[in-house]
């Protein structure tokens, strides 16, 4: 169970016509691009933006390097999703500069108490929280995530962080493969549940991997079959508080994923090299998750608006609507509506008789909403609501 309690019902029926959608954040510093794929991205330290009101981070030894190009870089992974499958992952920004907001650091060194920076933090973390939400509810809880980053390091390679040092990758496989070390995972769900039993090394390690994979394609990867582990001679990066905080690794939250920090040269430093890259990780993220998944990404675009939005108990008439909504649910059913934001905030909440209710929405801001009918059995069916 995902530990975030944002409603994992708010885009748990996502059509293809609301993919893509952006939300934004306080300001604009934090977007958040809808999906309708079990991949959920985020990208924290490409940001551009240096507001006044905000000053720089001074507190707790604040590191300032900006992971240049990556906005870039998860906007082109997007698209190549997008154009292979018809579908799109969920993907969080960052827009502000590093020295300003540090997402991958807890809240107090990330945000060192300033209003405006610990808004856009908490936003950050929430919108990766109801993104993992709707991802799971949509694949039943077959998802996968990826923290976004580039490195500095001198060796030309992807690192791969699973919360594991760099001295511990080394350590010989019946110890990684032990409850502790798994313990340190941040894919300790998937060695518990991928669907053709691999262990834990054979997952950080071993022919599918995802390491081995991307080194299979033309980017060498740590850890990998290739490269098991990545020595001493550079400043591995094992993963940070993005990761240990949203995946498997933390308490109740089933979600497994990874930092991936992308090199420079050949990934990050050109519009070609990104989109070489980009279509590269889509068709290595199209046979990890079949894999080890059994999930399909490729069928994704064969699903249309009607597939989603004929499932439910009840019609929603009008719709587009401006001042009222009705409501026409079967005479013998008794059923609760819950009304959600996109923002993940419940708006309405009230028992319903059967027949037909009418809902009184001129108090709601325009724009798109999810309304949630849950019936006495426990059936739960979900339609949009366009506010305009």
């Amino acid at each position: 169970m995902i530990k975030y309690l944002l409603p994992a019902i708010l885009f748990m029926l996502i059509s293809p016509l609301a993919q893509g959608q952006v939300i934004y954040g306080t300001s604009n510093y934090i977007e958040y691009h809808t999906g309708d794929l079990p991949v959920v991205i985020s990208v924290p330290h490409g940001g551009y933006l240096t507001p006044a009101s905000i000053p720089d981070r001074t507190c707790n030894n604040p590191v300032f390097a900006m992971d240049a190009f990556t906005l870039e870089l998860g906007a082109t992974i997007d698209s190549a999703f997008f154009e292979a499958t018809g579908c799109r992952p969920h993907v969080i920004y960052c827009n502000l500069r590093r020295s300003k907001l540090d997402a991958n650091r807890n809240l107090a060194s990330g945000a060192c108490g300033h209003p405006e920076a610990v808004t856009a933090w908490q936003e950050f973390h929430d919108f990766i929280g109801t993104a993992q939400q709707a991802a799971s509810a949509q694949y039943g809880g077959k998802i996968f995530f990826l923290d976004l980053h580039g490195h500095g390091n001198p060796i030309q390679r992807i690192e791969l962080g699973y919360l594991l040092y760099d001295d511990e990758l080394e350590l010989p496989d019946a110890t990684l493969n032990n409850s502790t070390y798994v313990g340190y995972s941040s894919i300790q769900n998937l060695v518990a549940t991928n669907v053709n039993n691999l262990n834990h090394v054979e997952l950080l390690r071993g022919p599918w991997a995802l390491g081995t994979l991307l080194g299979n394609v033309g980017y060498p990867s740590v850890p990998s079959e290739q490269i098991p582990f990545p020595g001493t001679t550079t400043n591995y990066f094992s993963g940070g508080y993005i990761t240990a905080n949203h995946t498997s690794y933390a308490l109740n939250n089933d979600v497994d994923g990874v930092q991936v920090e992308c090199n420079y040269a050949g990934i990050r430093d050109t519009w070609t090299n990104r989109r070489a890259f980009a279509d590269s990780l889509v068709q290595v993220m199209l046979s990890f998750m079949n894999y080890h998944y059994g999930v399909d990404m490729a069928a994704c675009g064969s699903l249309s608006a009607d597939d989603y939005n004929s499932k439910g108990s009840f019609n929603l008439f009008p719709n587009p609507a401006s001042t009222t909504v009705r409501l026409h649910l079967p005479e013998s059913v008794l059923t609760h509506a819950s009304l959600y934001d996109l923002q993940g905030r419940k708006v309405l909440d009230a028992a319903l008789q059967p027949g037909e209710q009418v809902i009184d929405i001129r108090y709601l801001p325009k724009g798109l909403y999810m309304l949630m009918v849950k019936e006495m059995s426990g059936a739960v069916y979900v339609k949009k609501l366009v506010v305009e």
